[in-house]
């Protein structure tokens, strides 16, 4: 099963409140994310070595878009810059996904898309080299094991009857809540202005929960069709499904109150994208 088949599993169900928030209404799986899943970013090298780790299992051994490393670590020149996060399962030291943020800092910093793909870009205006380099960034890596990503959602409109239940319905949010990992990572680091290579239905089943890619160039072949898009993160609040909203706070607490910059990092994020309750 394609990343796209996982994301498209998580893009109907229907999560309502956070769990820390009393409803009235019946409980549905999005409440319960937290306690199956805890999203981090990868600051060490041992939690970095995690990451390239389940991204050999994921690229090489179960798609086989790469060789296969000796040292079972899927690792390229990007990664140096790139800002790198994942998410675990809470109750065992076991990845469940994983997601990076390339950066550049200068014009001899090109993204993956400019320097790979630039000849596939038709849009003159929404391409890496209009804006400041210290504002862009590229989504890369997205990677979710077999045994999350093949998983079936089980789809339910009444209350959630068990914990297996909940465990499953939260397993299906785990592709959707990475490319939520880096709406969130980007606005973090203020690198507004966000690149992707990514199939064009998928592409589609994200915009349906207000994730609203811009494709800006041709489809080519590479892995299955791509295509490249682009969005400005910080509009993302205006389109985004209040479902999803909701889960962007769970994760933008779980990703920045451990940090020791968490009240500025989170002060930044719930600014951008309006995190914090209404009054």
């Amino acid at each position: 099963m394609t990343l796209l088949c996982a994301v498209t599993n998580t893009a109907f169900i229907p999560w309502l409140e956070p769990a820390y928030r009393p409803v009235d209404r019946a409980e549905t799986a999005l409440q319960y994310f937290p306690h199956f899943f805890q999203a981090s970013l990868a600051r060490s090298a041992a939690q970095q070595r995690d990451i390239f780790r389940l991204r050999h299992k994921v690229y090489c051994e179960e798609m086989a878009f790469e060789a296969c490393r000796d040292n079972k670590l899927e690792q390229d020149s990007f990664d140096s810059r790139a800002l790198h996060a994942a998410i675990r399962h809470s109750n065992r030291d076991k990845l469940a996904g994983t997601v990076r943020l390339i950066t550049s800092a200068s014009k001899d910093e090109l993204l993956p898309i400019e320097q790979h793909f630039g000849h596939c870009i038709t849009n003159p205006v929404l391409t890496p080299h209009n804006f400041d380099r210290r504002h862009i960034c590229e989504i890369s890596r997205l990677a979710v094991p077999a045994e999350i990503r093949c998983k079936q959602s089980v789809m339910s409109t009444g209350p959630i009857a068990s914990v297996n239940t909940r465990e499953s319905q939260c397993r299906s949010a785990v592709a959707v809540s990475l490319y939520l990992v880096a709406m969130l990572m980007s606005l973090q680091s203020k690198r507004h202005h966000v690149f992707v290579m990514i199939e064009p239905a998928l592409a589609r089943v994200l915009k349906r929960i207000g994730i609203h890619f811009q494709q800006i160039g041709d489809v080519i072949h590479f892995n299955g069709k791509r295509a490249p898009y682009y969005i400005d993160a910080r509009t993302t609040y205006d389109t985004l499904q209040h479902d999803y909203v909701e889960l962007g706070k769970v994760l933008a607490q779980q990703l920045f109150n451990e940090a020791a910059e968490a009240d500025t990092a989170q002060d930044t994020v719930t600014g951008e994208l309006c995190f914090s309750a209404a009054g």
